[in-house]
């Protein structure tokens, strides 16, 4: 008979008598010394290690192939005479969106400072490892870079909600605010232990924290607060709401592949965002896959029926924009919640996406991609979902040295915690909007006012691929047609 506490010594039953041996004594008499059994330790570290870091860079690969998705996606939404400026777009995103972070944007973000933003590490410099010295640290590389890809997810989010008709060096300044301004002290304020609304703070706010697991409000509220402001502050294109003319989409094809390629690259997204497999991670980042699946294909499945009823009809663009409304929706709660609550957040994802699109049209705010409806008001969905759905045995696996807190409490499941999870997330989400529309709108009004934001009527007319990238996309293309996918 064995009895034992793992942390001190071990009961033996022998013979009827009860003696005790500390682990040390085990091991020795199994022909393990103390060397030995460091020795190993070491070894069991290193692996674990090594597996943390090729699991991020895993991860990486594929929330960086999300770029080739939007790129996709966006092209599909376009008219042909507008493809490669979508295409130039989403390069400059990812290359220039690589440099700015590693020059400031990581430092803002993630260095050591204090509660509002960093300002260590700079171009991976003193202060980037976390032991404070210059030696290159392994695991700081994989968290730059899986880091970089959802900064650049941020930017290419405003891309598509004001393509075909805005000057591409407006797009280039907006990028560089993004990178380095707007986005690093929101993720500063949620992702380090100094951020003010972070769960590892030492006074977290409302005693337990902001929980956004993989960057609904960072990430998704972010870049759609500034598409929004951008859609409405450069105007709808041409013809766009005019009785007498209609802007017909590219290609649903380039639509449906670019959403499947979002979905797959989504995986990576709120997975990989355990940042490890060790202890309970595994089984969280399992967890993880589920609540993402079934909160995607819920909300498509739900938008299939309301365009079906309301609309009559079934429009792939429409149900893609209804799986991204559940990836969305899921995503700051992916690692918290149940599957049945995944369920409801899809279902209520999918028509706060519909109606939000809806009323984005009768504003006449011409969003080209439906990036505000998807990203912004899914994203505010998914903020305070999380607040009402959190189950706090989830929560335990995923924030392992929370377990004493009471942070993880929905208010749905535990009404008597006073909405504490629910404030916190609220408070965060006001703030991260409020940051962004602050920097976002002066950001583009000026761009306005000084006429570099919008291209002229003309350019318009023939499309920004012939006035400023050499040429049409496709070779012997018609795109004079007005009423067509070159018009």
């Amino acid at each position: 008979m064995l009895q034992g506490d793992k942390y001190d010594s071990v009961l033996l039953v022998i013979n009827g008598s009860n003696k005790y041996f500390s682990w040390a004594d085990i091991a020795l008499k199994m022909g393990y010394n103390e060397t030995k059994y460091a020795e190993n330790q070491r070894d069991a570290d290193f692996t674990l290690h090594a597996v943390n870091i090729a699991w991020m860079m895993f991860a990486t690969v594929l929330v960086f192939f999300m770029q080739a998705g939007f790129t996709m996606v966006e092209v599909g939404s376009v008219r042909i005479k507008n493809t490669k400026s979508i295409l130039i777009k989403n390069l400059v995103d990812a290359c220039m969106g690589s440099v700015l972070f590693y020059f400031y944007g990581w430092a803002f973000a993630f260095g050591k400072g204090n509660s509002f933003i960093g300002y260590h590490g700079f171009a991976m410099q003193h202060g980037f490892n976390k032991n404070g010295t210059l030696e290159p640290d392994p695991y700081q590389y994989a968290l730059w870079t899986f880091q970089f890809t959802f900064c650049a997810t941020a930017s290419t989010i405003v891309s598509g909600a004001v393509a075909e008709r805005t000057q591409l060096s407006a797009y280039l300044l907006y990028t560089f605010f993004l990178v380095t301004i707007i986005y690093p002290p929101v993720a500063h304020w949620c992702w380090t232990n100094d951020g003010w609304a972070s769960a590892n703070n030492k006074d977290p706010l409302f005693g337990v924290g902001v929980i956004d697991f993989a960057g609904v409000t960072v990430v998704h509220v972010t870049g759609g607060t500034c598409a929004l402001i951008g859609a409405f502050l450069v105007g709808p294109r041409q013809g766009r709401f005019s009785k007498n003319s209609k802007i017909v989409k590219q290609n649903a094809v380039f639509q449906v592949l670019g959403t499947l390629i979002l979905w797959f690259g989504w995986y990576g997204f709120n997975c990989g965002s355990t940042l490890g497999l060790g202890g309970p991670l595994s089984n969280t980042a399992a967890k993880i896959g589920v609540s993402t699946t079934i909160s995607a294909t819920v909300s498509g499945t739900t938008t299939i029926l309301l365009n079906f009823f309301l609309d009559h009809k079934f429009d792939p663009g429409v149900v893609c924009n209804g799986i991204l409304a559940g990836l969305v929706s899921i995503t700051g709660c992916c690692a918290v919640v149940q599957p049945e609550s995944a369920f409801a957040i899809g279902v209520v994802g999918s028509h706060v996406f519909y109606f939000s699109s809806k009323l984005l049209l009768r504003l006449q705010i011409d969003d080209v991609v439906d990036a505000s409806p998807v990203h912004f008001f899914c994203g505010i969905w998914g903020s305070l979902a999380t607040g009402l759905f959190a189950s706090k045995k989830a929560a335990n696996d995923a924030f392992s040295t929370m377990k004493e807190s009471e942070m993880g409490h929905g208010l749905f499941f535990k009404p008597s915690s006073g909405g504490k999870q629910f404030a916190a997330n609220l408070v965060f989400l006001l703030a991260t909007i409020c940051w962004v529309a602050a920097i976002a709108t002066p950001l583009f009004l000026v761009l306005k006012i000084l006429r570099v934001l919008r291209i002229n009527n003309i350019h318009e007319s023939k499309g920004l691929d012939k006035v400023a990238h050499g040429g049409t996309a496709y070779e012997n293309q018609n795109v004079n047609s007005t009423n067509s996918a070159g018009g």
